[in-house]
């Protein structure tokens, strides 16, 4: 694995932390289908690894964590040290991505998706 998947890892992560603390304040709460068809997207970019591309996407992630916590009133979480290939939970996240209809993705498994996520913080 590259630094540049390193870090979008660590993004990804960030965003599902993020996401997961903003559903917990507001139970009943799950994001619209937008974030889990980003994450979706970056996972599949980190799985292709094309550093150029994941160099490119990495800034949206970490943006969009400011974007979640500005909107729904939560801590931003930095990125996490997570060495993706070496996580289980990041496995099954690479996997669901590989599978998943971004446009597609349930509520229930969006959900099980930024907690995945989450629990790699």
């Amino acid at each position: 694995m590259s630094t540049a998947q390193d870090q979008l890892a660590g993004a990804l992560v960030a965003l599902g932390a993020t996401i997961t603390d903003a559903m917990d304040a507001a139970p009943g709460f799950v994001p619209c289908g937008t974030p889990s068809q980003v994450i979706i997207n970056a996972l599949n970019t980190y799985a292709a690894a094309d550093d150029a591309a994941i160099a490119q996407t990495t800034p949206n992630i970490l943006a969009f964590v400011e974007h979640v916590s500005d909107h729904r009133g939560v801590t931003a979480h930095e990125p996490a040290s997570v060495s993706g290939d070496d996580a289980e939970p990041f496995k099954q996240v690479l996997a669901f991505a590989a599978e998943a209809d971004p446009s597609a993705v349930t509520p229930d498994k969006a959900e099980w998706l930024y907690r995945t996520l989450a629990s790699l913080a």
